[in-house]
């Protein structure tokens, strides 16, 4: 089960998402506020973070750059869960900030949902899918490396007949 850090200062979205999430098949850690999320991504090393920007404390956009900045937890993918659509706020979040995501609220879940898939795949799985690419181009090279160059030349006009 992928584990999110669900960061935001508001209790009513936190018991709403917390379901939805957990309804998806995620373990879902909770933080009240921007230290209590930082806390709590060192401690729990969560697959992905989703992050509020306007908190009480700490900006979601604060609490990002020091998270990217930890060794610790710089490779946890962030998604910033927020309502600000600006286009500086949006460039805000992935070149101040570092987060890999930004998401508007409210949000679509299907495209939601498709986003946290690729936000964990990429903390889990997705480098050993490149790895797995890369190895079969490899192979892929080797075979035609083996086949004669006169037959990668011939022609197969006989193939686009209709």
């Amino acid at each position: 089960m992928r584990k999110v850090l669900l960061v935001d200062d508001e209790p009513d979205f936190l018991v709403i998402m917390e379901k939805l999430l957990k309804k998806h098949g995620y373990d879902v850690i909770e933080a009240i506020n921007g230290k209590s999320g930082l806390k709590k991504a060192q401690e729990n090393h969560p697959d992905l973070i989703l992050l509020d920007i306007m908190m009480s404390d700490i900006s979601g956009w604060e609490v990002a750059r020091k998270l990217k900045k930890d060794p610790e937890t710089r490779d946890i993918p962030i998604i910033m869960l927020t309502v600000m659509t600006e286009e500086g706020e949006i460039k805000r979040s992935f070149e101040y900030a570092g987060a890999e995501w930004h998401i508007t609220k409210p949000f679509d879940t299907d495209v939601f949902f498709a986003v946290l898939d690729m936000a964990a795949l990429r903390s889990t799985e997705l480098e050993k899918r490149i790895e797995e690419a890369i190895e079969r181009d490899k192979k892929m090279k080797q075979v035609f490396d083996m086949i004669n160059p006169k037959l990668l030349d011939y022609k197969y006009d006989f193939l686009n007949r209709k």
